[in-house]
């Protein structure tokens, strides 16, 4: 096994390696049916080599792509030539604009800055989708090829195998789904819906779960 690192803010090439090895997603939802009769384009949070990108815009879905790492970008970039790609730290991100649908499908936004970056792109009456790994999941032991080395309330450290050869290793932060309305209130978004994975019975079973938010409309 290769070990990598998703560490934004020193990119390791290793990771980039790993998501161009791996083959394009084959399920495009909720993604694709959230991105239905929305304004383009997409804002995606955290594109990458363009494992879900590219079927999505082969599916019809206009998007503008962050991300931190250059190796993924470049793959990216010949993947989809022309795409509007943007180099940057979610973070520190503001590209002066707002979108009526911002996505962020890769557990991205497990902090308060990077929340708030993302919210501050959310137009008046536009929408945020993302996804998170789910607490609960990693509580009753994960699974074979992702393992749980250590867990307490705040966050996680994990290892998870890839069928490329690849493993990561990393400390993730915890966000529970029972803070999720409060964590929204607090960059000024509405929790419209919260759910998990359709093969799963509760949301215990369900590795991540997906929030959907929106911001209200003003007079």
């Amino acid at each position: 096994m290769k070990a990598v690192r998703d560490d934004p803010a020193h990119p390791d090439p290793g990771f980039a390696e790993l998501y161009t090895a791996l083959p394009y997603a084959s399920e495009l939802e909720p993604w694709l049916r959230l991105a239905a009769g929305i304004r383009p384009p997409v804002l995606y949070l955290g594109i990458g080599a363009g494992r879900l990108a590219v079927p999505l815009a082969e599916a019809g879905v206009e998007l503008v792509g962050v991300d931190a790492h250059p190796g993924m970008l470049a793959t990216l970039r010949r993947r989809l030539p022309g795409i509007e790609v943007h180099l940057a730290l979610l973070e520190a991100l503001d590209l002066g604009q707002t979108f009526d649908l911002v996505m962020a499908p890769s557990s991205l936004l497990d902090t308060e800055p990077s929340l708030a970056a993302a919210a501050r792109h959310v137009g008046p009456g536009g929408k945020l989708a993302y996804e998170l790994l789910n607490p609960h999941w990693l509580e009753v032991g994960g699974s074979e090829s992702c393992r749980v080395l250590r867990l307490d309330r705040a966050s996680a450290r994990i290892e998870v195998d890839y069928p490329t050869g690849h493993t990561q290793h990393a400390e993730v932060r915890l966000n529970w789904p029972e803070e999720v309305e409060e964590r929204l209130a607090g960059v000024g978004l509405e929790l419209t819906r919260l759910w998990g994975r359709p093969e799963a019975e509760t949301l215990a079973e369900s590795a991540v779960y997906f929030v959907l938010a929106a911001r209200p409309e003003r007079a």
